[in-house]
C-alpha cells in the first residue's frame, strides 16, 4: 500500500480530520515536506503503525535517491519522537550517502545513546570515521560492534580491511580469521585473508584461502583474479592464464582481469593475444595510463 493511501485510511478509520491542504501534501513530495510536522502529529495520534508508515515514506524516498527529501522527513520525525533510535540510524545512513560524514556520525551516535547495543550504528560510525581518516576511532567503533554482537562477521572483515590499509597484516589476518570463526561461510573474509597472506609472502596459504572462497561461491570472480595473480608471482603462467580466463567468463567487463591476462600472455610470448587483452582493458577503462603504456610498449616490440 502506498504511503498516501495508508495515511488516508488510518485517518478516516479514526475519524481524525485531515490538516488543511492535506491531499496536496500527500500527493506532492515537496509539499509533504512543508507540512510534514502537522502530518506526523496527526499520525502520532493514531499510533505507532501510522507513524511507521511515515518512516516507510522516508525509506522509499531514500531508495529513489531523493536523499534531501528523506533527510527532511527523518528530521521532522525526530523532532516529534526524539527517542526513536531506528530513525536516527536511518538519518545517519542518508547523510552518509550524501557525504555529510560528520552529521552522519552525530546521528549514529544519537542512535547509540538511545540503544547502546545498536551494533549496526557502531559499525557505521566505524565506516564514517574510516572515510575521514580517523583510524583509531574507526577501530574502536568496530570493536564496540563486535563486543555486542560477536557473531557479526562483517565487522571483523571491516577491521581486517582497515588493518590491511595500514600495512598491519598480522592484525588484519587475525581479524579475518575471527570473521571466519564467527561465520565459516563468509567468503569475503576468506578472500581478503588470501590477499593479506599474499602480502606476507605466504603464497600457498593464500591459494588455500582463495580456493576456499570458490568452494563456497564458484562464481566469485575476484577470487579467480586473485589466484591468477599468485600463480603469476610463482611463474605458473599457464595456471594464471586459465584462472584469469575463468574470471573473465564470469565478468567479461573486468578491465583489470583483461590487463592481468595481457601481462601473463606477454610473458608467455603470446604477443598478439596480449595486445588484444590490453585493448579490451583500455576499451573498458580508457583513462588508465598503465593499460595504455603496456599496449604501447608491446606494440613497439611487435613491430
Amino acid at each position: 500500500m502506498k504511503f498516501r493511501q495508508m495515511v488516508q485510511r488510518v485517518l478516516a478509520k479514526r475519524q481524525i480530520p485531515a490538516p488543511k491542504h492535506f491531499q496536496q501534501c500527500l500527493t506532492k513530495p515537496h509539499l509533504l515536506l512543508l507540512c510534514g510536522t502537522v502530518t506526523i502529529a496527526s499520525l502520532l495520534l493514531v499510533g505507532r503503525s501510522a507513524y511507521n508508515a511515515f518512516l516507510e515514506r522516508g525509506l522509499d524516498l531514500e531508495q529513489q535517491g531523493k536523499l534531501g527529501e528523506a533527510v527532511a522527513i527523518y528530521q521532522s520525525a525526530l523532532r516529534l519522537n526524539p527517542t526513536d533510535a531506528f530513525t536516527s540510524y536511518n538519518l545517519g545512513s542518508v547523510l552518509e550517502k550524501q557525504g555529510r560524514l560528520e552529521g552522519a556520525i552525530a546521528a549514529y551516535q544519537t542512535a547509540i545513546q538511545l540503544d547502546d547495543r545498536y551494533t549496526f550504528a557502531y559499525n557505521n560510525v566505524g565506516f564514517a570515521l574510516e572515510k575521514l581518516g580517523k583510524t583509531d576511532g574507526a577501530i574502536a567503533a568496530y570493536q564496540k560492534a563486535v563486543a555486542f554482537n560477536p557473531g557479526y562477521a562483517f565487522t571483523y572483515t571491516c577491521m581486517g580491511d582497515l588493518f590491511s590499509k595500514e600495512q598491519k597484516f598480522d592484525a588484519a589476518i587475525a581479524a579475518y580469521r575471527q570473521a571466519i570463526q564467527s561465520d565459516p561461510n563468509h567468503a569475503l573474509a576468506y578472500n581478503h585473508l588470501g590477499l593479506a597472506l599474499r602480502k606476507q609472502g605466504k603464497l600457498e596459504d593464500a591459494i588455500a584461502a582463495h580456493r576456499q572462497v570458490l568452494r563456497l561461491d564458484p562464481n566469485y570472480t575476484a577470487a579467480y583474479s586473485d589466484l591468477g595473480n599468485i600463480f603469476a608471482l610463482q611463474g605458473k603462467l599457464d595456471d594464471a592464464i586459465d584462472t584469469y580466463r575463468k574470471a573473465l567468463q564470469l565478468n567479461p567487463k573486468s578491465a583489470i582481469a583483461h590487463y592481468s591476462l595481457g601481462l601473463v600472455l606477454q610473458r608467455r610470448g603470446q604477443r598478439q593475444a596480449a595486445v588484444a587483452a590490453y585493448r579490451q582493458a583500455i576499451a573498458l577503462n580508457p583513462t588508465n595510463g598503465a593499460y595504455r603504456s603496456a599496449l604501447s610498449g608491446l606494440q613497439l616490440i611487435v613491430r
